[in-house]
């Protein structure tokens, strides 16, 4: 599969993980519940219990999904989740209009859709930029159906998302079937303009049902249609709410359900004057940046006010929840700074430094000029630690508010500097 199908079928079924999140673990297959999830265990009491399998069987409740998102139809995807995930979800959201500023919320929306702008007008800036990760990406597909792409992202900014008083009543399953539906079948589109159409695909993947234990857990084997040497991992699925679901999914549904409920329980209160501030100066740099980038009209003077973007919008982002002091096991944004001109090698190697030091799975954002390489660590290293390990140049600067480290490669520091 090419890189650009790989990037559709991710986009519809990544965020869902309805083909499972990995191969067999030594674990159990029922997931333990986490404090204040939702409890995914099929045991328990008779009340709690189904007392019958769904009919058709777990093979069925995945050929639903595909079949799905080859026809460009959402709502199987939400009709795939166990009823007390829709439940939690819709609440959840729920919960989070009812604490969200109404005229913050309305505003984030149209600072978003003037970024938006700037992706539509500077496609040519965009598109083989030697400072993007869009380079990887087939360029002459990805010119073809450029506006296709920001159409994307246009649907959900002037879908019932844009406003908190319809967050107030989400309902999931009205989103699927009207805003999720009309994203997926532009995604379709995109897809079919693909020699291999993968979402296409996979409506005939091979399901096998390898083992059924006690009528309510059963291990799946999920493979494309062609036969190959060797087989697709098995993957572990259990009832919940008469619905098949994959255990391993619902594990991680309850971590995410949970860090959500956390989240906005620390949220401060909608007419919150402080937090009405916070996000204002988040949305002013968004506005900054968009005009700076609407005035770049080559790459170097693109990259560049990108990067100063990141500068400012990153470490607003990461303190704009929080001002209690961060534990150390909670993942925030370090931006490094890497000053002048490097070439390709040396790049990848500071990069890859960096990586090291972060200690995390996440990938930096990175862009880079012709004076300067931004890169944009997630980790949960203090900015100190990661400012001790740097060997492969001198720290110019640390700015602890802002989060920020400024390093000339080459140089060497000097004890006690």
């Amino acid at each position: 599969m090419s890189r650009w199908g790989l990037l559709l079928t991710l986009l519809s079924l990544g965020g869902f993980g309805v083909l499972g999140c990995g191969g067999d673990s030594p674990g159990p297959i029922n997931p333990v519940p986490t404090d204040g999830g939702v409890d995914t265990k099929t045991g328990g009491s008779e009340a709690q219990k189904p007392e019958t399998p769904k009919p058709g069987g777990p093979e069925q409740a995945v050929r639903a999904v595909l079949e799905g998102v080859r026809d460009g139809q959402a709502l199987p995807i939400w009709t795939f989740l166990p009823s007390r995930y829709q439940q939690a979800i819709n609440q959840l959201i729920r919960d989070f209009a009812g604490k969200m500023d109404a005229a913050v919320w309305d505003r984030t929306f149209v600072s978003l859709k003037r970024l938006v702008d700037v992706i539509r007008s500077k496609k040519n800036l965009l598109i083989n930029n030697p400072g993007l990760p869009l380079r990887q990406i087939d360029q002459k597909q990805l010119d073809e159906n450029w506006p296709a792409l920001v159409g994307l992202f246009e649907t959900l900014l002037t879908s019932e998302l844009k406003e908190v008083k319809t967050l107030k009543t989400f309902d999931g399953k009205e989103f699927f079937a009207g805003t999720g539906t009309t994203f997926l079948q532009q995604l379709r589109t995109l897809s079919a303009s693909d020699s291999t159409d993968p979402l296409k695909q996979l409506a005939s993947s091979k399901i096998t049902v390898v083992e059924v234990i006690g009528g309510d857990r059963a291990r799946l084997q999920i493979g494309s249609s062609s036969t190959g040497d060797e087989p697709s991992p098995t993957r572990q699925f259990i009832l919940i709410d008469e619905r098949w679901f994959p255990s391993e999914l619902a594990a991680d549904l309850d971590e995410l359900l949970r860090l959500g409920r956390t989240s906005v329980k620390a949220m401060p209160e909608a007419e919150s004057d402080a937090s009405r501030q916070r996000w204002l100066a988040i949305l002013d740099a968004l506005d900054n940046a968009a005009a700076t980038l609407e005035k770049a009209d080559t790459a170097e003077s693109f990259n560049k006010a990108l990067a100063d973007a990141q500068l400012a919008v990153i470490p607003l982002l990461a303190t704009s929840g929080n001002d209690q002091p961060r534990s150390s096991n909670v993942r925030t944004s370090i931006t490094v700074v890497l000053q002048g001109a490097m070439d390709e090698k040396a790049r990848r190697d500071h990069i890859a430094a960096l990586r090291v030091l972060a200690k995390g799975d996440d990938a930096p954002d990175v862009t880079s000029s012709n004076d300067a390489t931004t890169v944009i660590l997630t980790t949960t290293q203090s900015i100190q630690s990661i400012v001790d390990g740097i060997k492969f140049g001198k720290v110019t600067r640390i700015d602890e508010r802002k989060r920020t480290i400024t390093v000339v490669p080459g140089q060497l520091n000097k004890p006690g500097s």
